[in-house]
């Protein structure tokens, strides 16, 4: 991947050692078979500056340049996406079948799940006479949840993994609460009416594991939402693969119009959702300052809007 070639130079991956979403990605754009040019913004001064071009003046990283569009912390997905709508005549040959429905992996969600696990393992070490009730129920819901977080509207084979997660999330949660009441660290009272706090966790487990799946399969099944983005009669994006969160409709970022978007400084920060970045949009050579933001890096709860963009601010949202 390091050989530049007319075909690879057309896709370029702006990153740094260190990098985990920078890892994550390069890997999975090498397992989807999309050849890329990678360049180390530390070793070269050129790229960090696009970077900083890119997002409005620091280096967040993973940054893929596909020709006149930068994506800031892609997915493999909107790698392809971005490539298709750029290079359509050429996609096929630049990205062959890579997936545009999100990860296939049940990965996805084994990090998070790893976090929760250690904070109760630590909590009932802390205090063993306590009953972390929403332990298990987090625990098992963690997994299917940031699995379900990845998948697109539409996509009908989403159920197999989701189920598989919601599997994954429950025996994980009830591994750490046997093996906790095994070492006498789960002895606390029960809320439920369960004769013991182990079984009470196992419950507790299974329910929320079931639900987070529930909620996941409805949101999957659904017909995706199509929507276009217009300042006065120009449409700045359109897209049928649409996220519509807190009635915000977040647009993956090859939807828009190349060169419409210029990041901006301004910042914001959302409890569940993470730090928002602005952007300015131009339509019809007239700037509209912050009328566009994005989350880079959305906290697990808002993954579903990562490297998304919405609007506001002058730009009327319409249905397709």
């Amino acid at each position: 991947m390091d050989e530049v070639s007319a075909s690879t130079a057309r896709i370029e991956v702006l990153w740094r050692p260190g990098c985990p979403f920078c890892s994550r990605l390069r890997s999975g754009l090498a397992r989807a078979g999309i050849d890329t040019v990678e360049r180390d913004i530390w070793a070269d001064p050129a790229a960090a500056a696009r970077v900083r071009a890119a997002t409005g003046g620091d280096e967040t990283v993973p940054t893929v340049v596909v020709g006149a569009r930068a994506l800031v912390n892609p997915s493999v997905a909107q790698v392809a996406a971005a490539v298709r709508a750029e290079y359509p005549d050429e996609a096929e040959a630049l990205v062959g079948a890579a997936s545009t429905t999100g990860p296939r992996s049940l990965r996805s969600g084994t990090g998070w799940t790893a976090v929760v696990a250690l904070a109760w393992v630590l909590l009932a070490l802390w205090r063993p006479s306590t009953t972390w009730h929403l332990a298990p129920v987090l625990l098992a819901a963690a997994w299917p949840w940031v699995t379900g977080q990845d998948l697109r509207a539409g996509d009908r084979g989403a159920g197999v993994r989701l189920g598989w997660a919601g599997v994954a999330g429950f025996a994980t949660s009830a591994l750490v609460a046997l093996g906790l009441s095994a070492a006498a660290l789960l002895r606390g009272p029960t809320v439920l009416g369960f004769p013991t706090p182990i079984g009470e966790a196992l419950a507790a487990g299974g329910v929320a594991a079931l639900l987070v799946v529930l909620v996941g399969l409805l949101r999957v099944l659904r017909t995706p939402a199509a929507r276009s983005a217009w300042v006065g009669p120009q449409r700045v994006a359109s897209s049928d693969d649409v996220v519509l969160v807190e009635g915000n409709a977040y647009f993956p970022m090859s939807a828009v119009r190349p060169g419409a978007l210029t990041p901006s400084p301004t910042t914001s920060v959302c409890p569940w959702k993470g730090v928002a970045r602005y952007h300015t949009l131009t339509a019809d050579g007239v700037d509209i300052p912050d009328a566009a933001w994005s989350y880079p890096h959305p906290l697990p709860f808002a993954r579903r809007v990562k490297g998304r963009v919405a609007f506001w601010g002058g730009v009327e949202v319409r249905p397709e």
